[in-house]
């Protein structure tokens, strides 16, 4: 008796093979927006800092316009890498130019809430 539910690999046993699929080619990423390492050191900084100074990673997140996971893997040393995307974004948040904050030059007052002194 015949199995009709198994046939062969690729049809019927006497159809030639099919061509394997064709790899579709990865996306590489532009050179253009990455970071030296000083660079993306002081964008780590800023982030701490605008992090501090909005009070969590989940305001700074959400001002942001990302998820809160991706800000604190930036923000992380040893975590992702910002991208010049990423600091530019950053930048418009602070307020600054981008050039203050690859330069690490960025100053981040919090407010004080309360009387003046």
């Amino acid at each position: 008796m015949h199995d009709l539910s198994w046939p062969g690999s690729y049809g019927q046993e006497n159809d030639p093979p099919c061509p394997p699929e064709p790899e579709t080619p990865r996306r590489r990423k532009s050179g253009a927006l990455m970071l030296s390492a000083e660079e993306a050191r002081h964008v780590r900084v800023a982030v701490r800092k605008l992090r501090r100074a909005f009070g969590s990673f989940n305001a700074l997140a959400a001002r942001l316009n990302m998820p809160a996971n991706t800000v604190r893997r930036i923000a992380n040393p040893k975590g992702t890498p910002p991208t010049g995307t990423f600091a530019i974004r950053l930048a418009a948040i602070a307020g600054v130019s981008v050039e203050v904050l690859l330069g690490g030059k960025l100053v981040v007052t919090t407010p004080i809430i309360g009387r003046a002194a």
